[in-house]
């Protein structure tokens, strides 16, 4: 089956921001896109603490999300006449709609905020959503009146921390730089969780510092035969930081940040998890979220 860019669309500037990374991204993956545009019978919250619908017309709702889903095929014709789309208007609420149009071995791409009105709206809480559910890689695209995201990607920068979800996501970090001609920079983030004294500090340092660059380095060797030909160009970086931090100093030039959905916990590197959430509510480029395939 031919891999496909699911890519959710509300009709805001945002959703069509996401439209065009899935468009650039269908192109680098040799994929088709899908565009949905979700509606639902909109409810009121009674006294009793039931949910009542409200009467209106679902023709009217379908219809305005049919009308979204065909302007998102026009303008994602417009930006690449060879990509295959096609699309769909699920009566769902957007999280469900958008999981059940995936199948194994696709991508999701949705836009950091979105709107409500006739139809739902998609980003927000909705992007919170389908990272949290998804088990494909999905990306969140921020809106921006001054880059085009996606069109080209020259950095990708990556976070480890050694659990298996983070040497997933370099794995498909590697994948997108090879496909796209981007270099990779891959990050370990590590703090000392206690308040030293100068006389002591580079004495208790030391081998955190050292186990640290030991875990970078044994992720990067996973990838085992993959990089021995230099295909893609791989910088690695250690910092003295929160992940947050320090993916988003790193990432402050970057044109995708990767992160695994899920990290470890204890003093070490606190990679994943929570962070990608964060990642995702203040990077100023796409975030991608990788999680492992449940077995």
């Amino acid at each position: 089956m031919t891999m496909r860019i699911v890519v959710g669309v509300d009709g805001s500037k945002p959703s069509f921001e996401a439209l065009r990374w899935a468009v650039h991204e269908a192109r680098r993956r040799d994929a088709e896109v899908r565009v949905i545009s979700c509606y639902q019978v909109p409810a009121y919250g009674g006294p009793d603490g039931a949910m009542y619908p409200i009467s209106i017309d679902l023709k009217t709702l379908e219809g305005a999300a049919t009308a979204v889903v065909g302007r998102a095929i026009e303008v994602a014709t417009q930006i690449d006449p060879q990509v295959i789309v096609d699309g769909a208007t699920p009566l769902a609420p957007p999280v469900p709609g958008i999981m059940e149009s995936v199948a194994a071995g696709d991508e999701i791409v949705v836009g950091a905020t979105g709107h409500s009105g006739l139809i739902a709206g998609l980003l927000g809480s909705v992007a919170a959503g389908v990272v949290h559910r998804a088990h494909v890689p999905v990306v969140v695209v921020p809106a921006s009146s001054a880059t085009e995201f996606g069109r080209t990607l020259k950095k990708i920068v990556l976070g480890v921390d050694g659990s298996p979800e983070s040497l997933v996501a370099l794995d498909w970090a590697y994948d997108e730089a090879l496909v796209s001609g981007a270099e990779l920079t891959v990050v370990h983030a590590w703090i000392y969780p206690y308040s030293l004294s100068r006389s002591s500090s580079r004495e208790a340092l030391s081998p955190m510092e050292f186990d640290a660059a030991k875990e970078l380095q044994d992720s990067l060797d996973s990838l085992g035969q993959r990089s021995a030909g230099g295909s893609v160009v791989i910088h690695s970086k250690l910092r003295e930081e929160s992940a947050v931090a320090a993916l988003l100093n790193e990432g402050h030039d970057a044109d995708l940040i990767v992160v695994g959905s899920r990290g470890r916990g204890g003093f070490r590197s606190r990679l994943l998890g929570s962070v990608s959430r964060t990642l995702a509510e203040h990077a100023t480029c796409p975030v991608a979220v990788i999680r492992r395939a449940e077995s």
